[in-house]
């Protein structure tokens, strides 16, 4: 069903097919089956919090580079418009329930985490640890904004750990395929002075040992989180291994330096 949603046939000849975080997606279904909400209520709710999710994550594609190419600047136009029609069908799904105070919720959700995200492109940090902490607290804005509506405590700090995690590895992921990630250069710029140019090999190689030891402090952490509730250690601890597993990160780093 999301994916139909999804479909836009003029948008998709110029456009990806937008990314589904099947991670966000279970994290999201196991809270609103906490919440206990009818089944068709249940759905709609769940495509409305991923199509913010997806219209968040699709403007993140947007380049900021000056375009010169007529092509690269339609498919710039069309990306900031896929963003925008994602978020319009939220507002939709549920105007039909008259669930005013779950929209007003997602919409300060939006709201809040655009202007985190604009304060982290702009901000020149001196030192690494807010890099980090400003990342986790844009990850974890949505997820924390569902759990305070449903009175979901447990879920609050888990969901925020969780999204942090996600995106922590996400990060590390597409940094074995190109060195020159926004995340990586922002480690470095901080770290290594380096603004504005490709990073060299050395510099990424470096920028990827800080990140790893994030992703290992972030793992101990969601580890301690799930041994303090039972239900949710049940619902995630097989998935988190399987997914997360510091095993497979070391597979990645392997195949990075092979």
């Amino acid at each position: 069903m999301l994916q139909s949603r999804l479909s836009h046939s003029y948008l998709l000849r110029f456009i990806d097919f937008p990314v589904i975080d099947e991670e966000k997606l279970y994290v999201f279904y196991g809270m609103l089956e906490q919440a206990k909400l009818e089944h068709k209520r249940k759905q709609d709710t769940l495509l409305s919090i991923m199509l913010v999710q997806i219209a968040l994550d699709t403007h993140d594609l947007i380049s900021l580079e000056e375009i010169d190419n007529e092509g690269d600047r339609k498919n710039r136009q069309l990306t900031v418009l896929a963003g925008d029609y994602f978020s319009s069908m939220y507002y939709h799904l549920l105007s039909k329930w008259e669930d005013n105070e779950l929209i007003r919720t997602l919409s300060e959700a939006i709201q809040e985490i655009n202007e985190a995200k604009m304060s982290f492109y702009q901000t020149e940090y001196s030192t690494i640890e807010p890099v980090f902490d400003n990342l986790k607290e844009i990850e974890s804005i949505l997820v924390r904004k569902v759990a305070e509506h449903y009175g979901l405590t447990n879920w609050k700090s888990f969901g925020s750990h969780y999204f942090y995690m996600n995106r922590l590895l996400t990060e590390r992921k597409q940094g074995i395929i190109q060195s020159g990630t926004f995340m990586l250069q922002k480690i470095a710029s901080t770290l290594l002075s380096v603004k504005g140019a490709k990073l060299s090999t050395n510099q990424a190689s470096k920028a990827k040992i800080v990140l790893d030891s994030y992703i290992a402090y972030a793992k101990k952490e969601m580890d301690q989180l799930l041994q303090q509730h039972s239900e949710l250690h049940q619902l995630f601890q097989e998935r988190f291994e399987y997914n997360w597993g510091m095993k497979g990160i070391q597979e990645k780093k392997m195949a990075e330096e092979g």
